[in-house]
């Protein structure tokens, strides 16, 4: 007779006592490839005030105000120096210091975001530990997706394409530089900078304490409005892009168990095939008109 009481842990397994769960391979495989956004911390407060502040804003255009700054960017591109205030006087802004100024904040807004997040970015790639060539070759699938869903928005909207002046900026910045600094600018630090903002940040951290079905459409409404700051002549036809976009960057986030690494990739696989197009197109244009 044994001496310990009925349903002690590990004497009587089938008397009710809780047993510990044995996991099997769909949960193993789960937390193997699921991500953790993590808490709230100073360096994403700090972040979130650069960007806000800095970038959206406009306070870090204070930086071109530093004599030397936007005569070497002027110099850069193949211009006689000038300076910032010269460059504010004319209208419209000259293509180069789109690019240029881009260049100068992504490149400051995207070290800083770098720095208070590369551990969960990093742990992010998780995602690739089984599949990951599938989950890579569906990079262009995504691409291919959302360009559908945006005709499939169009022909129930009934619109007209028509360009945002966020895109158009962005394809005379494009058009005044090289391929592989739109590349860079655009196609890589631009998605990271955002994929921070409106995945990582206001889902994946924000939904520890906000419902995952709240904080989606808010980054979604987020994300959208971003590129129509100061656009005076924003359309329906021009949001809609973008809509798709980021529906589909939040669903690819939510699929891929918060994946920081694969929203970004996503994004980025969208924005670098868009530069690529955009320079290829202006080549094409100028051999037809040279």
């Amino acid at each position: 007779m044994s001496s310990y009481p009925t349903g002690w842990p590990g004497q009587h397994p089938n008397s009710g006592w809780p047993q510990p769960q044995r996991r099997g391979k769909a949960s193993h495989a789960a937390e193997k490839t699921a991500s953790n956004p993590g808490k709230f911390h100073w360096g994403d407060l700090f972040a979130l005030i650069v960007y806000i502040g800095g970038f959206v804003l406009g306070a870090m255009l204070l930086v071109f105000s530093i004599p030397g700054v936007t005569e070497f960017g002027a110099q850069a591109y193949g211009h006689d120096p000038m300076s910032f205030d010269e460059v504010l006087s004319q209208n419209p802004m000259p293509g180069w210091f789109l690019m240029y100024s881009n260049v100068v904040l992504y490149g400051i807004t995207g070290i800083i975001m770098l720095a208070v997040s590369w551990r969960p970015f990093v742990q992010s790639f998780r995602w690739f530990a089984s599949w990951w060539w599938v989950k890579v070759l569906l990079l262009p699938v995504i691409w291919l997706a959302t360009l559908m869903l945006t005709s499939l928005f169009m022909v129930l909207s009934g619109q007209d394409p028509d360009v945002s002046a966020n895109q158009e900026a962005v394809e005379q910045a494009a058009g005044e530089s090289s391929l592989i600094i739109s590349i860079l600018v655009m196609g890589l630090l631009g998605p990271f900078v955002e994929e921070y903002i409106f995945r990582h940040l206001l889902i994946g951290k924000l939904s520890r304490w906000i419902p995952t079905w709240v904080t989606a459409p808010v980054s979604i409404i987020a994300f959208t409005l971003l590129h129509f700051i100061g656009d005076t002549n924003m359309s329906i036809a021009s949001v809609l892009p973008y809509v798709s976009m980021a529906i589909a960057f939040t669903a690819v986030y939510l699929l891929s168990k918060k994946s920081f690494a694969y929203a970004w990739l996503s994004h980025a696989f969208n924005n670098v095939v868009s530069v690529v197009l955009l320079h290829v197109t202006t080549m094409e244009t100028a051999l037809l008109t040279f």
